[in-house]
């Protein structure tokens, strides 16, 4: 499943061109859950999250311009671009570089992809989900290997 779940990546990055920067996966972490919207008391508080074979690949499709694509619980392809999100980079190091995405009105996420100090590539999603039109509040930190990650092409 991970295989071909690539291969659409690959496909879908080559339609449009895009040049690749970073592919991580199978992200975990914690989720905070707040009693609001559609969750109930009994429903809230923290849980354990994992996204097993999930796939967060960076692409850069043009001049300081990119893209986040990732396969989510569901085995769908999403681009945050094309799912309305808006990409920018927060800031850039030698081994290190965050990106946020913005859904205007409802999700902020930030994207940190590194290389530590054992020479291990990894990457770090936090994410805050909120407002009026959104039915499961939740603020979450997850992290994932990478597989490559080229900072010199950013």
């Amino acid at each position: 499943m991970k295989l071909a779940a690539f291969l659409s990546f690959a496909a879908l990055s080559s339609v449009a061109n895009a040049q690749d920067i970073a592919s991580c996966s199978n992200p975990s972490g914690k989720g905070y859950y707040p009693e609001l919207g559609i969750v109930s008391k009994d429903d809230s508080g923290w849980e354990d999250e994992k996204i097993t074979d999930g796939i967060t690949k960076l692409v850069k499709t043009g001049e300081n311009q990119y893209d986040l694509l990732f396969v989510d619980i569901r085995k769908e392809i999403i681009s945050a671009t094309q799912d309305g999100g808006k990409v920018l980079m927060l800031n850039k190091g030698e081994n290190v570089v965050s990106f946020l995405i913005v859904y205007p009105g409802t999700t902020a996420e930030i994207y940190t992809f590194l290389k530590n100090k054992s020479g291990k590539l990894e990457y770090i999603n936090t994410l805050s989900r909120a407002g009026d039109g959104v039915l499961i509040t939740k603020s979450s930190v997850m992290r994932g290997d990478c597989d490559y990650i080229n900072f010199e092409d950013l």
